[in-house]
């Protein structure tokens, strides 16, 4: 196995204290790390020299996997890796690159829309419950800071392996899945599968009868099918990956657009087992090696393109 989970999301924020406000005061994730970045990773994100940043990292009750990375960034960005939604929108919700992080949230789901409604979010749908295969979900969407997707997700019927088991008295998640909307399933399935040992659990077209509650819930109207492919570390059921093609939609590429230093989905961050035979065995699967790798303190990091414009942060394991 090369790849040990999906550690953190980053997302660039225009006002840390009012992020904060929702993913710490509300959602109760615990901050974990306050501080500034450090140059030389600065340097490896490639950054310019005038611009600095401040990070802050929240978990679920110390939780390894599917962490949230918050990054403010100075001079503030201007531009956002997805705007897909309400005024000014630039992109489609079908438009290829990240999407959404998604959070488990307890029964019911009223409490949990309502602690997000109260503290100013809009929802973009209501909750939607479909089956697919033998999952069964309950989900809702809603713009957080700077417009970012954010799902919550009741699993109804989710195996072990996929849901990690909330604590008692959490409301909240960690990052349990982030999704990409995707151009090509079998481009992932080569990247994350065969070169990063990440393993399928979903792995289907959504069924006709439940296509127009999936299509009520992503906000497209015209997708003729929709398929839904799940990737995980073995044995870990947060930090997963979720890959959405649409069918039947014309649709651009947000290229370039997930990048440290905008504001969004910034990075997908993962330690592996031998970097460089790892970002070789990458590239000749059609992955891209966009930065690195990079010296940062003790560690050496680079940064991955995927096929379907997502970006990878890679460690090297200790």
């Amino acid at each position: 196995m090369s790849v040990y989970g999906m550690t953190s999301v980053t997302v660039g924020v225009s006002d840390m204290d009012e992020s904060l406000g929702l993913f710490r005061d509300v959602m109760g994730l615990q901050l974990d790390s306050d501080g500034e970045a450090p140059r030389a990773l600065l340097d490896a994100w490639g950054l310019p020299q005038e611009v600095t940043a401040r990070l802050v990292e929240l978990s679920c009750r110390d939780y390894p996997a599917g962490h949230l990375r918050l990054a403010q960034y100075s001079p503030a960005p201007t531009e956002a890796v997805r705007l897909d939604h309400g005024p000014g929108a630039l992109d489609s919700s079908t438009d290829i690159g990240p999407k959404a992080i998604d959070f488990y949230v307890p029964p019911s789901m009223t409490a949990a829309v309502e602690a997000i409604t109260g503290a100013g979010y809009a929802f973009r749908s209501e909750p939607i419950r479909y089956e697919l295969g033998d999952i069964e979900s309950e989900e809702c969407l809603f713009s957080g800071p700077d417009g970012v997707p954010a799902l919550l997700m009741i699993g109804h019927r989710h195996p072990p392996e996929s849901m990690r088991e909330l604590p008692a008295g959490v409301r909240f998640s960690e990052i349990a899945t982030t999704s990409v909307v995707c151009a090509d399933p079998d481009a992932a399935r080569r990247l994350y599968c065969d070169v990063l040992g990440m393993e399928p659990g979903t792995d289907a077209w959504v069924p006709e009868e439940n296509l127009h509650l999936a299509r009520r819930l992503t906000g497209v109207a015209t997708a003729t099918g929709m398929h839904f492919l799940v990737l995980s570390a073995p044995g870990e059921p947060s930090g997963k990956l979720l890959f959405v093609h649409f069918a039947g939609v014309p649709s651009k590429r947000l290229t370039g657009r997930m990048r440290p230093g905008k504001l969004g989905v910034n990075l997908f961050s993962y330690t592996v087992g031998e970097l460089d035979a790892t970002l070789e065995k990458a590239c000749e699967a059609g992955a891209t090696l966009l930065r690195g790798p990079s010296q940062v303190g003790e560690k050496r990091i680079a940064l991955l393109l995927g096929a379907n414009e997502e970006l990878l942060e890679l460690t090297e394991a200790d």
